[in-house]
């Protein structure tokens, strides 16, 4: 089985999705807590989805916001310890000094929404060692399932999560023409709303068959 791509499967609300991506070998699980996503939980739900982090093989963690308070992410970050905080550029609650010193400690993982060619790597959070490549639609922090133009992106050459519309049946195509360093899936794995454990194998099948 190929691990040449990572795999992050992002919006993850039960258990048994959970120990799913565990079981597979996923390489990064997100957990959301944005007021503005369908995806949302709280941190009692997160208690209960975190009761299984000490299995051997647990992906790395990463915590999402969007227009979520400062002392908010504060407190559950400090609470939780999650690898990775997923922040987006142009959320207009992050504050600069947050934004900043999670990137000094190697903790942010910034999320930017492509609305045209990028031209530099420059442009993208060189401070950070990876970051998402999304589309924008407003008012979301990602999730939506929709795709923006992959020829945007074609000259990045920095490590990049591919996100926006990826699903089991367009990723082998998304790979094949970007070659990120890995693709990050929330809805492109749901059915009718909801994580759809037949897809996440799929997904995973289809990547590692590269």
């Amino acid at each position: 089985m190929g691990t040449k791509y990572q795999i992050k499967i992002c919006g993850i609300k039960d258990l048994t999705t959970l120990e799913l991506c565990q079981k597979l070998g996923v390489d990064f699980v997100g957990l959301n807590f944005s007021p503005r996503s369908p995806r949302k939980i709280d941190p009692i739900m997160a208690e209960e989805l975190l009761s299984i982090r000490h299995l051997p093989g647990f992906p790395k963690l990463v915590f999402l916001f969007f227009e979520n308070s400062t002392e908010e992410i504060q407190k559950i970050t400090e609470q939780f310890q999650p690898d990775l905080v997923q922040l987006i550029r142009g959320d207009q609650w992050v504050t600069k000094d947050l934004w900043d010193s999670l990137t000094k400690k190697k903790q942010l993982l910034p999320a930017i929404r492509i609305q045209s060619p990028i031209d530099s790597d420059e442009t993208l959070e060189p401070n950070s060692e990876l970051v998402i490549l999304d589309s924008f639609q407003k008012g979301l922090g990602g999730g939506s399932g929709h795709t923006f133009p992959w020829e945007y992106v074609t000259n990045v050459k920095r490590p990049y999560l591919l996100a926006g519309g990826i699903t089991p049946d367009n990723v082998k195509l998304a790979l094949d023409t970007l070659h990120p360093f890995g693709i990050d899936v929330a809805s492109g794995v749901e059915t009718d709303g909801k994580k759809d454990p037949n897809k996440i194998i799929q997904l995973v099948q289809n990547v590692r068959n590269l």
